[in-house]
């Protein structure tokens, strides 16, 4: 047999051994199977790579399920020992005035708070060694930051929610820290001065009350100047709301919205006791207001002859519980 095949291509003769032409073939065969294999091999590895990939995209949306329930239970859980404290603190507050109330009727130290009978024409007692007999903190709860002088409800929660829940936390943290969070929470605090701030806050954390309420005397909202010190510190004012005594009829500043400034503004226009606040018209004291220039543009006084009412009245449980239904002195809302 011939080992030489002939192939005819048209215009001339082309010669090649048949093995050749079967080597040619059997690489082109390995060649092909080569291929269908490995592609093989490589869609099976693709097709592993992706179970495992939607395994771990399964586990960590399980994982993100599981971190959302458990950051709702510690929200909960914060929510409770908040609600906790807060039940803790009246009630200590409660212990803490049934004993004065006990002290003072049985004539044992009758100026325990240093709201002394006979102090009456200032409404609250002047009698600091006295004062050192109660303590405070137990009264007012030391997540109380309202004490300080210049803090109402809104900034109050201002600070706590930039983690300053306490005295002592208020105590360590820097006036330019305080003005910080005042500058971010927008233009309305602009007129708030937090640089005294601390020093209150340290004076009540360490139970210095004859102190805190001197000192407070010598501010006006907050800020030092020659203070007020014929009427009650604020300190002084929330102890009275807390145990149920009254203050000096003179005092406007007991009337939640009303500071020194505020206070000085209506006396001047003649209303100088909380009936001749309770008496007013809404005009009346939006026109006063009005007439002291842009800087009292905030202050809203719908709810100040109600208050006063209150007070002259001596409703003071009445006082306290729409006091704690406002917010900064006005209806919420």
């Amino acid at each position: 047999m011939s080992n030489i095949l002939l192939f005819d291509t048209g215009c001339c003769h082309f010669i090649c051994p048949w093995w050749l032409l079967w080597t040619l073939v059997a690489f082109l065969l390995g060649a092909l199977l080569h291929h269908l294999l490995f592609c093989k091999g490589k869609q099976d590895e693709i097709d592993k790579l992706i179970l495992e990939r939607d395994g771990y995209h399964a586990q960590y949306i399980n994982a993100e399920k599981d971190l959302a329930s458990i950051k709702y239970q510690l929200d909960q859980a914060n929510k409770e020992v908040r609600s906790l404290k807060s039940a803790l603190h009246k009630c200590e507050a409660d212990v803490a005035g049934l004993k004065a109330h006990a002290s003072m009727e049985s004539g044992a130290g009758g100026a325990a708070l240093g709201f002394a009978a006979g102090a009456a024409s200032r409404g609250l007692g002047a009698a600091p060694a006295s004062r050192g007999t109660t303590n405070f903190a137990t009264i007012l709860g030391s997540d109380n930051l309202q004490i300080v002088e210049g803090i109402g409800p809104k900034i109050d929660g201002l600070l706590k929610a930039d983690g300053i829940n306490t005295w002592g936390e208020l105590a360590a943290s820097s006036p330019e820290r305080l003005k910080g969070i005042l500058d971010v929470a927008g233009s309305r605090y602009r007129l708030a001065d937090p640089k005294t701030w601390p020093q209150q806050a340290k004076l009540a954390h360490e139970n210095k009350w004859d102190e805190l309420i001197e000192y407070q005397k010598f501010l006006d909202t907050g800020t030092e100047t020659k203070g007020d010190f014929e009427n009650p510190s604020k300190v002084e004012k929330l102890i009275a709301k807390l145990m149920g005594y009254s203050t000096n009829p003179n005092d406007l500043k007991v009337v939640e919205g009303i500071g020194p400034k505020i206070e000085g503004l209506l006396k001047d226009a003649g209303i100088k006791t909380w009936s001749d606040l309770a008496a007013a018209s809404m005009d009346r004291l939006q026109g006063i207001l009005n007439d002291a220039g842009d800087r009292y543009r905030l202050a809203d006084p719908s709810t100040w002859p109600k208050q006063a009412g209150l007070a002259a009245a001596g409703n003071w449980d009445e006082l306290k519980t729409y006091q704690e239904f406002l917010d900064g002195g006005k209806t919420p809302g």
